[in-house]
């Protein structure tokens, strides 16, 4: 980052004149919502794991994430939550909803799923405390195995990204179109009228695949 300039891209701006334009008027490009948070990102060109490394901040506390409490009224997310301790702690510091996510595994490939994690971290913050499941997400039985745990919702990250490059607006369309035919489908043949009474009821543990959850 920022994106080199290619004969590939030129042609690109002239098929978008107004875009083009704006360049011209503007030559300095950057992207604006990272440029003041790493050091490099501006005319220089920095690699994704550079910018990514740049992000760590070993600074920041659960201190942080309370004075940010106390400065907004709505409801507040914490992503990245991987522990019981941590789910804890971001509920103490004010959090109102919890993202179970190991950010698509790129850091450390031996982080446990967050599908793994979301029963027990039920357990420990109540049912009040609303549980986001990021990471893994592919079908629609996935995300029924995780209401069925103690999720709220699920996130969607790779998915939509593989829609979008294969197809634009129409092929994010197309993704979320499948996923919402394939939990309806999985309902109907649960016998289930609505993904809000999924429990861990129509869950089963499989004896010889301990590690693994299965909708019976």
């Amino acid at each position: 980052m920022p994106p080199r300039f290619t004969a590939r891209s030129f042609t690109s701006f002239a098929a978008r004149p107004r875009w083009a334009s704006n360049l011209l008027l503007h030559p300095r490009f950057e992207l604006s919502n990272v440029a003041d948070r790493a050091a490099g990102i501006g005319r220089s060109l920095v690699s994704v794991i550079d910018y990514v490394n740049g992000q760590f901040d070993r600074s920041i506390t659960w201190r942080d994430v309370e004075w940010l409490a106390t400065l907004w009224d709505g409801p507040l997310i914490v992503k990245g939550i991987q522990s019981v301790t941590d789910a804890g702690r971001a509920v103490a510091a004010g959090a109102t909803a919890l993202m179970i996510s190991n950010h698509g595994g790129r850091q450390l490939d031996g982080t446990l799923a967050p599908i793994d994690l979301i029963a027990a971290i039920r357990a420990a913050v109540g049912p009040t405390i609303e549980l986001i499941v990021d990471g893994g997400v592919r079908r629609g039985s996935h995300v029924l195995k995780a209401l069925a745990l103690g999720a709220n919702a699920c996130s969607l990250g790779r998915p939509y990204l593989y829609g979008l490059a294969a197809g634009g607006r129409r092929g994010v369309e197309h993704v979320l179109g499948l996923l919402k035919a394939e939990i309806e489908r999985d309902l109907i043949l649960l016998g289930c009228a609505k993904a809000r009474d999924i429990d861990a009821t129509y869950l089963a543990r499989l004896p010889w695949l301990p590690e693994t959850d299965a909708i019976r």
